[in-house]
């Protein structure tokens, strides 16, 4: 049993994985969009392991105490009043990696072949006595870069942190309770009754140009394009309001309106994905 599959069974006893499909998806786009050259030094450190069998990992060592000092690394904090480049300088201050833009850069350096950026990696996963994925520094950024790209075009991985990036705002979506992250994250993909591979093929739809425009943005525009989004979002969320709770109402309109927003920015971070790894490893 390889070292996911242990994972696997160990952290389901403890966590629902919250956005598993999403990744997949993610993971899956990007892998129709490698160069021939990232294939090839992709295949070199996973093996046989395809991105959507490690896209999730990230989150499943969250249950580990030794990977702890990764969980800020799934997202970035940015408030109505701040940019991105606000947030940016304040965590420039100190040397940690303290969101997921300085964590994906960390991760395309360390696949670069960085020294100093290998060695960084290599020290805070030392200290805390964590496990690599596949006992691999690059198979543990690769695995890395492919999450935190997703959670980052997730509207409410850029979140604003006195509601937990949404997750302390309850809703009702389809007469069950839930918050609202866990409505970005998981029920709106869920609700489609698709698998992972079904869903990439149906959004998998792009173009040349569309492509090329994608992976030209900065990863400062694709939190930006999420704070445009999460602004939507709590804006419109008492459209409508269950009666007997009070809380917002999400339903088969609210379903209809956003599943087009989901399918956008799973498409996006999966090109955007794919053209970071094919400029990795450019011929």
């Amino acid at each position: 049993m390889n070292i996911i599959s242990i994972l696997i069974l160990s952290a389901a006893q403890l966590f629902n994985f919250w956005g598993a499909n999403g990744h997949r998806v993610v993971a899956q786009i990007c892998e129709w969009h490698l160069s021939d050259s990232a294939k090839e030094e992709i295949t070199n450190i996973m093996g046989t392991e395809l991105l959507a069998e490690v896209t999730n990992w990230p989150d499943y060592v969250k249950s580990e105490r030794e990977w702890k000092f990764a969980d800020s690394w799934h997202y970035t904090t940015v408030h109505p009043d701040q940019t991105v480049e606000d947030m940016q300088r304040i965590y420039a201050r100190d040397s940690s990696i303290n969101d997921a833009t300085e964590a994906i850069s960390l991760m395309k350096d360390i696949l670069k072949g960085d020294a100093a950026a290998t060695a960084y990696f290599d020290n805070i996963i030392d200290r805390n006595r964590a496990r690599r994925l596949n006992n691999s520094t690059k198979a543990t950024a690769l695995a890395y870069l492919v999450h935190i790209v997703g959670d980052i075009h997730q509207p409410m991985h850029v979140g604003k942190n006195r509601d937990l990036g949404g997750n302390k705002i309850e809703v009702m979506f389809f007469n069950d309770r839930y918050n609202i992250h866990s409505v970005w994250d998981t029920r709106i993909i869920e609700h489609e009754r698709l698998s992972y591979t079904e869903f990439a093929t149906f959004i998998n739809k792009t173009t040349p140009e569309m492509v090329a425009d994608l992976q030209d943005d900065p990863m400062e525009e694709w939190a930006r394009e999420s704070i445009e989004l999460r602004e939507d979002i709590y804006n419109t969320l008492y459209d409508y309001t269950d009666r007997e709770s009070g809380l917002p109402s999400l339903s088969w309109r609210y379903q209809h309106d956003n599943i087009v927003v989901v399918e956008k920015r799973l498409l996006e971070a999966g090109i955007r994905l794919a053209g970071i790894l094919n400029e990795i490893y450019e011929d």
